[in-house]
């Protein structure tokens, strides 16, 4: 079996997600904790579990669907199994559905749906070996306990071939009575007898297609002969219906004439009822527009009050904002007086502050250009020193950098170096040898490989045979390993061409591509040789040396700058630092004329003191006029601004009885106060008299019973149409019986139905046989399979050999395990004793059980193998087993399919895998 692709939608923690996957080698599926790697499995295992419809809503369909939604649960896989691709989907919980698209084989292009995909996929799915299935996974919760491989038919069989070959190697030429030519003509005996009993029955042990398909077709005939049996008896039931039909018409026929009678009568008293709920809408029509336009007579008489006592209102606050307004005006003169007053003292006060802060200023900057020009002078002297040493650092990296020598690309080159000596001496001694040599001087002209034997100065062909054949040449001999293809002439009449076992092209392979790993090795660190590669690091390693010693001096020197400048540069002192601060001193230093700076730098000082109290002083004084001046400021802006809300206010007012008195005079002008009076007179009696009319239509509706008439038209037409119905139906259902009547052939249908009852009996007699030899063949089936179990006990010896052989590359050499008659792992040589199983450590349990997995991953057929599966594996493990065990998953990928879920991928940096993040 082998996983192609994987899809998953609303599963759990997973929105959508799809995982491809070769066809062999590693795959490392990398994400964080709670990413919904697990759950890529278990959306897998519910796709293959056949017991779980589309519909189905267990516990474990239930729990996948994301919380607090309603979405649809989707699990799609493409695989092959059993050497025929497919494409499997079922869709949960919502709208839920199933699909089987076969992609190849010979029923390739065909879709099944519902139901039928699901029962398909299960016939597919239980010829799948179920037990490797679930060995070959080692999930994050998994259980570490010893497994048993022996129902796994996968492995028995593998197993079987290994037994029989080894039976092989012990005597190449077996005796056909010996128990070798035994056991082949017993399994030829269980073939033919497996061959018979999967006529009949499944793997599983249920009836197979042959068996099912004779009882099916025993069933349909029993059936069918039920069926004709039915329609023999059918006929006379036509006759009967046909007579009883008649009479029901008849009587129907009555009935629907008096309903017509009743529908029509009461068809008449409700038209007249419309007639007088026509009149009775019409009045209450009239009496809404009436009570319309009296509510808008008495609204414009209402609007008319309003607007009078609103203007009256309005006057008496035009009075009063006038009065505020003069208040407010008169406040603002006083301030404005005192504003002037006090601005003019501040100004006074600012004008000498300005002219003492000159003076002070000056005086400061005499000062610091005295100082200034002697911490140039120390700047100057220690910058010469510091590029100096840095000048010389530089040029010593610049060596170190430009050398790409380095301890790891040592290592790695020597390991190279290592291999390939390996494979030339596999190569050499696995080769054989072809010697030849010239008897005498006449002999004939011989040629190997294009090259004369009696030519020494004659070029080769190929890099493989130059040297080693000028040097034979020179010598009247050859002797040389016969690596690959060679070609030998004899006088141009004879040609013999050697060539090595297959086995030794593989070595050459080898010898290839360790000599390109060391080319490629040596080539980033630029040397032919790893001698060379050497001297070039050690040449690195000496310049290291020299530029640690410069970076001390230069640091000491920094440090020793940083207390000679002072804080100004920071905790850390560079050469940029300083020679930026001297550039800042010299920028921040203006220019000053030598006849005017002071004699000392006390006097200096001085001066800036004497010119720094003035100031104090001055400033004291603006600062308490410019209070007095802000005291006064604040009193003016209030005085303004209520001056100016007072003068907003009356000019608000007076637009608002401007305003007023022209809409009164414009409403006046329409309709004067009395015209509303009179009209308002007038639509109360309109109104009243349209509300008189209609009180008499209602009383008059009223009498007349509405819902009564047209319940009792309603339900007599409701009737009528029911009846009418009848009727018709009754009529077709007479037409109906009389065509069939017509059409019913009695002597037919009976002859039908004896001819059934011949095939029937038949039937049973051969479905008889038919389960008498299925029973046979499985009695003889199981009878053998019981005698090959016996037999099988010898596949421990091949199973436990595969173990140990991965086992010692992870344990060490010294590793053995002992292996039961049910393939299962039972205890572990250590230290020369015998551990059971529960006696390891959880890391070794973990250890040797993915051990196992590979070896039976690695000793099954590809073709009927299925994934390895490793779920946050080797938790338990240190960083040396762990090492060791990911090489060994690495080689067993490359026949196989390997899929690892982690969170910790760098891992599996060193080793050729495909990595598919998910997120």
């Amino acid at each position: 079996m082998r996983l192609h692709r994987l899809h998953v939608e609303n599963f759990k923690s997973i929105s959508s997600r799809t995982l491809t996957l070769p066809d062999s080698g590693l795959v490392i599926a990398e994400g964080l904790n709670e990413v919904g790697k697990t759950s890529m499995v278990e959306a897998l295992d519910l796709l293959l579990d056949s017991r779980l419809k589309a519909g189905s809503k267990a516990t474990r369909v239930r729990q996948a669907q994301p919380y607090g939604t309603d979405l649809p649960v989707v699990v799609e896989a493409e695989m092959t199994v059993g050497g025929v691709r497919l494409r499997h989907s079922k869709q949960f919980l919502c709208q839920p559905q199933a699909r089987l698209e076969f992609l190849s084989g010979p029923r390739s292009g065909q879709i099944l749906t519902g139901e039928e995909a699901t029962d398909a996929m299960a016939t597919i799915w239980d010829g799948t070996d179920k037990t490797l299935w679930q060995a070959l996974r080692l999930m994050q919760a998994g259980s570490l306990e010893a497994f048993s491989l022996r129902s796994s038919t996968a492995l028995t069989t593998a197993l079987d071939r290994a037994v029989c070959h080894q039976s092989t190697d012990d005597d190449a030429t077996p005796d056909p009575g010996s128990a070798t030519g035994a056991d082949r003509d017993g399994e030829s005996l269980l073939a033919a007898v497996q061959h018979e009993y999967e006529q009949y029955w499944t793997p599983t042990g249920k009836p197979g297609k042959a068996l099912k398909a004779a009882t099916e077709e025993l069933d349909a005939l029993q059936t069918e002969y039920l069926g004709a049996q039915q329609k023999v008896a059918e006929v006379d039931s036509v006759v009967a219906d046909l007579e009883a039909t008649r009479e029901d018409l008849e009587a129907q026929q009555k009935v629907v004439g008096g309903l017509r009678v009743q529908a029509d009568r009461d068809a008449a008293d409700l038209t007249a009822l419309e007639a007088v709920e026509r009149a009775a809408t019409e009045a209450a029509r009239a009496e809404k527009d009436a009570r319309r336009d009296l509510d808008g007579v008495v609204r414009a008489r209402d609007d008319r009050s309003a607007a009078v006592r609103e203007l009256a209102e309005a006057r008496q606050q035009e009075q009063t904002a006038g009065a505020a307004a003069s208040e407010a005006l008169a406040a603002v003169d006083q301030v404005e007086a005192e504003y002037a007053e006090a601005d003019r003292a501040w100004r006074a006060a600012d004008d000498q502050v300005r002219r003492d802060r000159t003076a002070w200023e000056e005086a400061r900057r005499r000062a610091a250009a005295l100082r200034d020009r002697a911490r140039l002078d120390r700047l100057d002297q220690l910058i010469s020193r510091l590029s100096t040493l840095e000048g010389e650092l530089r040029k010593t990296e610049g060596e170190v950098a430009s050398n790409p020598a380095s301890s790891a690309a040592i290592t790695s080159a020597d390991t190279a170096e290592k291999t390939l000596t390996e494979a030339r001496i596999r190569l050499d001694t696995a080769s054989p040898r072809m010697t030849l040599t010239r008897l005498s001087e006449q002999a004939p002209q011989l040629t190997v490989d294009g090259v004369p034997l009696a030519a020494p100065e004659a070029e080769s062909g190929s890099e493989a045979t130059g040297t080693e054949d000028h040097r034979a040449a020179q010598d009247q001999r050859i002797d040389r390993a016969i690596d690959r293809s060679t070609t030998v002439e004899i006088d141009q009449a004879w040609r013999i061409t050697v060539t090595p076992a297959s086995d030794v092209d593989d070595l050459v392979r080898r010898v290839q591509d360790a000599e390109a790993a060391l080319a490629k090795a040596l080539e980033p660190i630029g040397a032919a040789s790893v001698e060379q590669a050497r001297d070039l690091l050690d040449r690195r390693r000496r310049d290291e040396s020299a530029v640690e010693d410069l970076r001390k001096r230069l640091s000491r020197e920094l440090a020793e700058a940083g207390t000679e400048v002072g804080s100004d540069l920071g905790e850390e002192v560079t050469l940029a630092h300083i020679m930026e601060l001297r550039d800042q001193i010299v920028a921040a230093s203006a220019p000053a004329d030598t006849e005017d700076l002071p004699q000392s730098l006390s006097r200096a000082d001085e001066q800036v003191a004497a010119t720094e109290s003035e100031l104090e002083a001055s400033e004291l004084e603006e600062k308490t006029a410019r209070s007095a001046r802000d005291t006064v400021s604040e009193r003016r802006g209030q005085a303004k601004a209520s001056a100016s809300g007072a003068e907003s206010t009356l000019r608000a007012v007076h637009e608002l009885v401007d305003r007023l008195e022209s809409r009164l005079a414009d409403s006046r002008r329409q309709i004067s106060d009395e015209e509303l009076a009179e009209n308002a007179r007038v639509a109360t009696q309109t109104h009243q008299d349209a509300a008189d009319h209609l009180g008499r239509a209602t009383q008059e509706l009223a009498d007349h019973a509405p819902d009564e008439v047209r319940e009792a038209a309603e339900g007599s037409a409701r009737r009528l149409t029911r009846a009418t119905e009848r009727l018709a139906q009754a009529k077709s259902h007479r037409a109906e019986l009389t065509g069939q009547l017509r059409g019913l052939d009695r002597e037919g249908r009976q002859d039908i139905c004896d001819e059934l009852a011949g095939r029937l009996h038949r039937a049973r007699i051969e479905t008889t046989a038919l389960t008498r030899r299925a029973e046979a063949a499985r009695l003889l089936h199981d009878t053998l399979v019981r005698h090959r179990d016996e037999e099988h006990r010898r596949y421990r010896e091949p199973f436990t050999r595969e173990i140990e052989r991965l086992g010692r590359a992870v344990f060490g050499g010294d590793l053995a395990v002992h292996v039961d008659d049910s393939l299962t792992v039972t205890q572990r040589l250590l230290n020369g004793a015998w551990l059971d199983w529960d006696q390891l450590s959880t890391g070794a349990k973990e250890q040797l059980g993915l051990v196992v997995r590979l070896a039976t991953a690695q000793l099954v057929d590809p073709a009927d193998g299925v994934p390895v599966i490793l779920d946050d594996a080797l938790v338990y493990s240190d960083r040396v087993r762990t090492a060791r065990v990911l090489k060994e998953v690495a080689t067993g990928s490359r026949s196989n399919q390997v899929i690892v879920l982690t969170s910790a991928p760098e891992r599996y940096d060193g080793l050729d895998a495909v990595h598919v993040p998910f997120r």
